[in-house]
């Protein structure tokens, strides 16, 4: 199998670095171009399925998608991003202010630790692992395309690489960018991580 995750394209609160979660917020004219230009490379190849996160910013990206390489995307809840509960709306900075304790928790185990009213990040890492499950056991010998999110794939290419969660902020993953990974039967190989080739002058310098 072959697996291609698409991160969504960008939204204005990921220009303002605010935390987005769960929440509807769709793509900005720089985030349905980077959608546009995933889709028109993904059009050069063979794809056999097509899921989403069904949140609006992923969904929408995976809508352009479809329309070029003619799959409609099926709705996968585990692709989700992390629920960020009261997170949501506020910058880092913002909550360092607000939630001063809190944050102290995340800095000591920013793995284990549920955001306030969300998910830990080990919750997330273990749906997108059931995720993964899901297409090896449905799609052996073919080539699937999943759009979701910065934090999820991110705790994805962790489980994968069997790199501890704690570190997952040193990974990046531009909007619009992929992750390419191909398994054979119970063994895979991550081999791209943050594919940006086809977003020429529509990314945002990662921070």
């Amino acid at each position: 199998m072959r697996l291609i995750v698409v991160r969504h394209g960008e939204t204005a609160w990921n220009a303002e670095r605010r935390y987005q979660g769960h929440l509807p917020i769709p793509l900005n004219a720089r985030g349905r171009e980077q959608a546009l230009r995933a889709a028109q490379r993904l059009a050069t190849l063979t794809i056999d399925q097509l899921y989403a996160s069904d949140i609006a910013r992923a969904w929408e990206t995976a809508s352009i998608i479809g329309a070029h390489i003619g799959l409609a995307p099926q709705a996968l809840s585990d692709l989700r991003e992390i629920n960020d509960g009261d997170w949501a709306g506020h910058t880092p900075e913002e909550l360092h202010n607000l939630f001063p304790d809190h944050m102290q928790l995340i800095k000591l185990n920013p793995d284990s630790t549920q955001r306030l009213n969300g998910e830990s990040y080990a919750e997330l890492q273990q749906r997108m692992a059931n995720a993964f499950d899901h297409f090896v056991a449905n799609h052996r010998g073919q080539t699937v395309v999943a759009v979701s999110h910065g934090g999820a794939i991110r705790a994805l290419v962790c489980h994968l690489l069997a790199a501890p969660l704690r570190h997952f902020g040193r990974l990046w993953l531009d909007n619009g960018a992929f992750v390419e990974i191909v398994a054979h039967g119970d063994e895979w190989r991550v081999l791209r991580v943050n594919d940006a080739a086809h977003l020429d002058g529509v990314f945002a310098k990662g921070e």
